[in-house]
């Protein structure tokens, strides 16, 4: 009896010995297999690249555009100034049988007299008169009588500020005793334009009253204006 129960442990022994030598196994087995990194791995972002604006090609610079570019334009000379006014005046034309616009309205104070002498009350003398005297008022509006261009623009003891135009083929008009000049020399003025104003008459005229110093020539000789004022 004793026997059979030892035999028995022994066999349960075994059999315990043999199943943790199996769990042994099989521990160790499952041991071997890699572990699972709960790590988690960084996932690297790929972006796509960006296409860049191609550059434009630079436009080579030659020698001759760097010549050209420092090349200034020359001023135009004063012969070719000259050159250019006379073009313009070329181009003016009076109109004899058309004749002149008057300047202002207002009565004749002293005719025009190549051949005899005027009295003048202010000088208290007779004298040639080489233009027409017409009464104006102080402020009044004087009118281009033609066409032309201003040829001249100065200051006279006898006829104050005076202003000179050349209406073209020969023939000048002179405006005298003004005041507010609106153009100046080398312009281009249009027949019943404004050109200045009546002014205080000088002291040769003061007696005579305020008044338009109105001279017309042809080539340099004085003409009477009354024959061409329409």
């Amino acid at each position: 009896m004793f026997y059979k129960e030892k035999g028995f442990y022994i066999s349960l022994l075994c059999g315990i010995v043999a199943l943790v030598a199996f769990g042994a196994i099989c521990f160790h087995m499952m041991g071997a297999e890699p572990e699972e990194d709960e790590t988690p791995i960084a996932t690297v972002e790929t972006h796509k690249p960006t296409a860049s604006p191609t550059p434009e090609p630079k436009t080579k610079e030659t020698s001759a555009d760097k010549v050209k570019s420092e090349v200034k334009t020359p001023a135009p000379t004063k012969k070719a100034v000259e050159t250019t006014g006379k073009s313009i005046k070329n181009a003016l034309h009076f109109n004899q049988e058309a004749g002149l616009l008057w300047p202002i309205e207002g009565d004749v104070l002293k005719e025009y007299s190549a051949d005899k002498v005027v009295y003048f009350e202010t000088l208290a003398e007779y004298r040639t008169n080489p233009a027409l005297l017409i009464s104006a008022q102080v402020d009044e509006d004087v009118h281009a009588s033609a066409n032309g261009i201003v040829t001249d623009i100065f200051t006279s003891e006898e006829t104050g500020r005076t202003l000179t135009m050349d209406i073209g083929d020969g023939y000048t008009v002179s405006y005298g005793q003004l005041k507010g000049i609106s153009v100046k020399k080398g312009d281009s003025v249009f027949e019943g334009q404004i050109i200045g104003k009546i002014a205080d008459p000088t002291k040769y005229y003061s007696m005579e009253g305020a008044n338009l110093y109105y001279q017309v020539k042809e080539k340099d000789e004085t003409v009477n204006p009354m024959v061409l004022l329409r």
